[in-house]
């Protein structure tokens, strides 16, 4: 049997190209001399350091093998395995290994079912990685009859032949010990069926024999979204968000169900993912500030200053695109006789935003709180409110101290009926 796992081993090596990706060049390195000592030919060896890079390579060349660092550039070998597998369903090849420096990586690669073959723990030597290839390859030119079932229950289920997939798939799990996988497929015919209960039993009869199957952690994820169930949705995608590494599009998902459960407490933690990632766009950005704002504004209501500070300078770091956030903080604080804080915030303007709105308003509303001069604070409100600017504080501080000052009735109900204009 192990002559033919080698002969096996040999001939795809021969057969098939070979991708690594690692940042690390000399890891990269490494691995190829490997693979070339175990028969792979040079011109078979392509190596990347970055997730678009390796998509890029793979759709491009013929990979059998493809061994991906836990870390790399845009993101994680397991995003790399995931892509590959969403873009080529059914297809059987290539192996995807999964290098790991830690336990709470292989943790990931054991949970990930599926989409990763096998994984290989650094330290590693040339025997070990050898073995591990006999082993993943062996298995996947010829699956156990478990697989085989699933992956026949795979072939209904794409063709919405749902009553003949649960069949098989129901018939797959009394083929393996922990047959998280088997169930993960029987709860996604239920769930495309509209069949809800029956669904959520099977992911979570998977969980209970892996209670971090990625696959049926997602599907109930997704079924709990569905159903509008937001405190059950937040309480599985925390523990994704815990083990597994994330994406752009997934953690703002989590912002928002942080935000609509009030689930406060977690927005540190959040902040913390955020700056560990290596790629953010925008709109994550946009979404993180308004999760932040919210929480700081939380804890400010319930006489937490000091948390809600914290809270407000992470918006100041990583928000500085958005100055709008920055204003309404300043408003807030102001709202509350905080002025000397609010103070601190307009510092943290970004250079070259002296003339914008956001800046001037911001400027306005705490200048009205610290000098005497009523008729000087209206000149100053009034020059903003020729020039267009609009904010509801402003506007009222205005007409407040016009009234005050018993002003002209006209010029106080022109500011009166802008104020009527804004958004409640």
């Amino acid at each position: 049997m192990r002559t033919d796992r080698k002969e096996i081993f040999r001939k795809f090596i021969e057969e098939n190209e070979v991708l690594i990706i690692d940042k690390n060049s000399s890891s990269r390195n490494r691995l190829m001399k490997i693979f070339y000592d175990l028969g792979a030919k040079r011109n078979m060896l392509h190596t990347a350091s970055h997730l678009d890079e390796a998509l890029e390579i793979y759709g491009s060349r013929n990979v059998g093998i493809i061994l991906s660092e836990y870390i790399i550039g845009g993101g994680s070998g397991f995003d790399l395995f995931k892509n590959i597998r969403k873009d080529h369903p059914g297809k059987k090849f290539p192996c995807l290994i999964l290098v790991t420096s830690n336990m709470s990586q292989t943790v990931v690669a054991k949970a990930a079912e599926e989409d990763v073959d096998s994984f290989i723990i650094k330290p590693y030597t040339i025997q070990s990685i050898h073995e591990n290839l006999l082993s993943t390859i062996t298995f996947k030119i010829n699956p156990p009859e478990y697989i085989k079932r699933v992956e026949e229950g795979k072939s209904f289920l794409s063709r919405a032949q749902f009553d003949e997939a649960i069949r098989i798939f129901k018939e797959a799990i009394g083929l393996n010990e922990k047959p998280s996988l088997a169930l993960f497929y029987l709860g996604q015919a239920n769930y495309l069926k509209r069949v809800y209960e029956g669904a959520e039993i099977s992911y979570e009869t998977g969980l209970n024999y892996n209670d971090l199957h990625f696959k049926c952690l997602m599907g109930l994820y997704d079924l709990y979204r569905e159903e509008g169930k937001h405190n059950e949705a937040y309480r599985i995608v925390k523990k994704i968000l815990e083990y597994f590494p994330t994406n752009t599009e997934r953690f703002a998902q989590i912002i928002r169900l942080g935000i609509l459960t009030r689930s406060f407490d977690d927005f540190d933690r959040f902040y913390d993912v955020y700056k560990d990632l290596e790629e953010r766009d925008l709109e994550l950005t946009k979404i993180l500030g308004a999760g932040l704002y919210i929480a700081g504004k939380y804890y400010l209501t319930m006489g937490h200053p000091d948390r809600a500070l914290s809270l407000f300078d992470k918006v100041a770091v990583s928000c500085f695109e958005f100055p709008q956030y920055l204003r309404s903080i300043i408003t807030l604080l102001i709202s509350y006789d905080m002025v000397d804080e609010a103070h601190k915030y307009l510092r943290r303007f970004p250079a070259g935003s002296m003339d914008t709105e956001d800046f001037r308003v911001s400027s306005f509303l705490i200048t009205s709180k610290q000098i005497t001069d009523v008729d000087q604070i209206i000149k100053l409100g009034l020059e903003l409110f020729n020039l267009g600017f609009k904010d509801r504080d402003m506007f009222m501080t205005i007409i407040d101290l016009m009234k005050e000052k018993e002003y002209s009735p006209s010029t106080i109900e022109d500011v009166e009926a802008k104020l009527k204009l804004l958004d409640p």
